[in-house]
């Protein structure tokens, strides 16, 4: 049982050096660690004193440590007979579920291969007698060596308290939410995720993908909803195990991986011949085709200009029918006259369409001041629709999706703040974590004001675009301390995110911020 709070740099078992603590929550703290022994990095995970599972973990820890798929996390060691009770698992790096759906949802294809590889370390699981029952978007990775990695099983069920009287039917319903968001970009469980959250029809269940998404394969559509129990036209039985869920997803056609996301943001309700949304739903838009990056025509794409109004042609020389010189008639030097009279005034008509006349951008008043027939948009504070957090993992901020309206709610007390790390550069962790402010639709920046605690400053890069990522343009930089602006120079996106690259020290090194405004043109 632990009986002390214990800090970077001790060592556990004589072998597993704590470097650099990830995340707390609970009671319980988790480690990027190094085995000194076999001279590779790991997780630890560790707990606070007087907690009260800590034998429960250890025993589901040992557990899993007798699972051999390695699609699932191998556990190294555990051990709860000494001062400090520890579990030793492998150090996983890669990208979560979560990260690879920021940029939209995948191909189905590709969703389908994804999810039965984790369908099938979670059907091994259960053969020998083990759930886990805590599925999220977080705990499914594509790792940095290009496999499926299962995070978390047994343990943090107990961590969270959780139990289930039909523990395959409940890992099923996992698998299915887990292939609801790999297909369309939202998630359909209770909590666990950041991704936006699914719709729900009449009934309270989710909508199905297929009218979230155009396209969508009905086989997978079906097995997406057989696993979570929507009702559809001609449906099977539900899936209620792993091996079931298996077997269905052998059958659809699946892509290779490793996939690349589809990119573009995620797409919304379209309607759906045998269940059509109310045509006045305001959730009801127009899906975005993820297929359909064409290259606009260069006709359709060019400015097209106002026409001029035809020059009158110009008068030929008639000449005398009688002999003698070749001289032209009065009335055709008359005619003459009159079509320079024309081009002139035409001339001036040209003019004063691009800007050189009274009929430009401007008008003259009855005194004869050129007055402007626009004013140009002033800048202004302008609304925040939801603050979200860029948060990467596989081992996320255990800190920063929390009190994320703290942060724009203009109270200068209450502040979002991300946990606090061993160095300015995360400890080696993470190259940044994002406060992203969705602003609702495309804004004109000017600037943007932050004020955090005064201290050592760090490094914030101004993002803006229409992801919510840091792939989108760099704007400007600032010192991530005190009160400060960050330069909009007039970017357009719909989400400004600010990326903490560096952390200052402001007695410990994490972000702080109490209040951040945008400030532009809608």
């Amino acid at each position: 049982m632990s009986t002390s709070v214990i800090e970077p740099g001790t060592r556990l078992a004589g072998r597993y050096r704590l470097d650099d603590r990830v995340s707390e929550a609970g009671g319980s703290t988790f480690w990027k660690a190094t085995d000194e022994i076999l001279a590779r990095p790991v997780a630890v995970l560790t707990f606070a004193p007087g907690f009260p599972r800590v034998h429960d973990v250890v025993t589901a820890a040992r557990a899993a440590s007798r699972l051999t798929d390695p699609r699932l996390t191998q556990v190294f060691d555990a051990d709860d007979s000494g001062e400090q009770a520890y579990v030793v698992s492998e150090w996983v790096t890669g990208e979560t579920l979560e990260d690879l759906l920021i940029e939209g949802p995948m191909e189905p294809g590709r969703a389908a291969a994804f999810l039965l590889e984790a369908a099938e370390a979670l059907a091994s699981a259960h053969a020998a007698g083990q759930a886990h029952l805590c599925l999220t978007p977080h705990n499914l990775v594509w790792t940095s060596g290009g496999t499926v990695k299962v995070t978390g099983l047994g343990v943090e069920a107990v961590l969270a308290g959780s139990t289930s009287d039909a523990p395959a039917a409940e890992d099923t319903q996992g698998l299915g939410q887990l292939l609801y968001a790999a297909l369309t970009g939202h998630w359909c469980g209770t909590d666990g995720a950041q991704l936006p959250i699914a719709p729900s029809g009449p009934d309270g269940r989710p909508v199905p993908p297929g009218q979230l998404r155009r396209g969508m394969p009905q086989d997978i559509d079906e097995i997406t909803c057989r696993s979570l129990h929507i009702p559809t036209r001609g449906a099977q039985e539900p899936l209620n195990a792993p091996s079931a869920f298996v077997a269905a997803l052998k059958k659809v056609p699946r892509s290779p991986l490793p996939f690349v996301p589809l990119g573009g943001s995620t797409p919304g309700v379209v309607s759906r011949p045998d269940n059509p949304p109310h045509s006045h739903s305001s959730t009801s838009t127009s899906p975005v085709d993820p297929l359909s990056h064409t290259v606009p025509d260069a006709g359709s794409s060019r400015t097209q200009r106002t026409s001029a109004p035809p020059r009158a042609p110009r008068p030929a020389p008639v000449r005398h029918a009688s002999g003698g010189g070749g001289g032209i008639s009065m009335p055709v030097l008359a005619a003459i006259a009159v079509g320079v009279l024309i081009l002139v005034a035409l001339g001036g008509w040209g003019l004063s369409r691009m800007g050189g006349g009274d009929g430009g951008d401007g008008s003259k008043d009855k005194a004869g001041t050129k007055t402007s027939t626009s004013a140009k948009p002033t800048s202004q504070k302008l609304t925040i629709q939801a603050p979200l957090a860029y948060n990467r993992g596989p081992h996320p901020d255990g800190a920063a999706p929390s009190d994320l309206g703290k942060a724009t709610d203009s109270s200068k007390t209450s502040y979002w703040t991300t946990q606090h790390y061993s160095s300015a550069t995360y400890g080696g962790l993470r190259s940044g974590i994002g406060l992203v402010l969705d602003m609702g639709k495309t804004v004109t920046v000017s600037d943007v004001k932050v004020l955090m605690p005064a201290g050592a400053p760090g490094t914030v890069e101004l993002h803006i675009g229409d992801s919510p990522t840091s792939s989108t343009p760099q704007i400007s930089t600032g010192p991530a301390s005190g009160q400060f602006e960050l330069a909009g120079k007039q970017a357009k996106g719909r989400y400004v995110m600010l990326w903490f690259t560096k952390l200052p020290n402001i007695g410990e090194f994490k972000a702080k911020v109490r209040d951040v405004a945008v400030y532009g043109t809608e």
